[in-house]
């Protein structure tokens, strides 16, 4: 072959490789992106700039005792569909930093029973068409998914201190990435009185009796949030708590003493199986004794005591407005109250 010919061959070798390495190098690199799965969807990276998480608190300052509710809303601020795997066990797929004034990190104290009483109403196992659970959130862009988690089952809470709270939301439980919260919040405990739970429980057995009906309200409705249905029922008398409820009040009332025992009973299972709307959270609003025309606070008279709730059922909540009557009780119960009666409005 003569010198030309070689050279010419040799062109045509160089062009051939030439075009089979730029046809080869785009895939290579692509090979490479670590931002996708293997069907080319991105992965970690999303969350990090279209993943969104807040905080949200009812208040910022807490009575010592006091339920401390903080909203977490997850976000999907992107463009295409993000799936979330939840952890089964507490504290994994949310965690929190709280750090007091002096921005000490204030160490994790899970009360796993409290835990457990709040999240027993809220579990909604979804199955597929296999009949298998289903742990999977799918978030479309611009929806967002709520959870609704307590301080005080994670954290001691100190009267008079001030803390400083941020979230960290890890999307799938089976790894270890995690968004930040985009924002930080504060709140505050009062010194001004002891929490009325913890004045209650550090009482002698024998000075029980001074509960105040404000106490006896307190005790009554954290008894129904926690399902603790024995203790639900020493705060209530009900041969006449059974009037505030139409659907047993009449047969009460017309019934002879012997069928009044078995409707009492009959009564008493009503209020002590899981309502349909469950309660997440109330506050005392004021207490008022009973008076005369005159203004004149009667002897032995009942009191009133005003409580606002927010129950939830089906996935919708309501607020509701709740006026306690308690009477002193007599006999071996003198001294403590009991509630008598109560009235119910739905508020807007």
């Amino acid at each position: 072959m003569s010198p030309a010919a070689d050279i010419v061959a040799m062109g045509k070798f160089c062009l051939r490789a030439g075009l089979a390495l730029f046809l080869i190098a785009p895939m290579a690199a692509g090979a490479r992106n670590l931002d996708r799965d293997p069907r080319g969807e991105e992965t970690v990276n999303y969350w990090t700039r279209y993943g969104e998480v807040r905080l949200e608190l009812d208040r910022t300052l807490y009575e010592p005792g006091q339920d401390t509710p903080v909203r977490i809303s997850v976000r999907n601020r992107g463009y295409q569909v993000i799936r979330i795997y939840p952890a089964t066990r507490p504290n994994q797929t949310f965690q929190f930093l709280l750090s007091d004034r002096q921005g000490r990190e204030q160490p994790l104290r899970f009360n796993a029973a409290s835990y457990a009483a709040r999240e027993r109403g809220e579990e909604t196992p979804v199955h597929n068409l296999e009949g298998d659970a289903v742990k999977e959130i799918i978030l479309h862009p611009g929806e967002s998914f709520e959870k609704t988690l307590y301080l005080n089952d994670f954290f001691r809470l100190e009267p008079g201190a001030e803390y400083r709270l941020i979230a960290y939301f890890y999307p799938d439980s089976r790894e270890q990435f995690f968004v930040r919260s985009s924002n930080t919040v504060q709140l505050r405990l009062d010194r001004r009185r002891e929490g009325v739970a913890e004045r209650a429980e550090s009482r002698p057995e024998d000075a029980r009796m001074e509960l105040s009906p404000e106490e006896t309200v307190y005790l009554f409705l954290s008894a129904e949030m926690r399902a603790n249905w024995q203790n639900y029922l020493k705060y209530v008398d009900l041969r006449k708590y059974v009037t505030s409820y139409d659907r047993f009040a009449a047969r009460y009332v017309q019934a002879g003493e012997r069928e009044r025992a078995g409707i009492l009973e009959e009564f008493a299972r009503y209020l002590t199986t899981s309502p349909a709307d469950r309660l997440r959270r109330f506050q005392i609003a004021s207490v008022a004794p009973e008076r005369d025309a005159e203004g004149g606070l009667l002897p032995n008279g009942r009191a009133f005591v005003r409580a606002t709730a927010l129950r939830e059922a089906g996935g919708y909540s309501a607020r509701y407005e709740y006026v306690f009557t308690l009477e002193r009780g007599r006999g071996a119960e003198s001294g403590f109250w009991k509630i008598v009666q109560v009235e119910a409005r739905l508020l807007r």
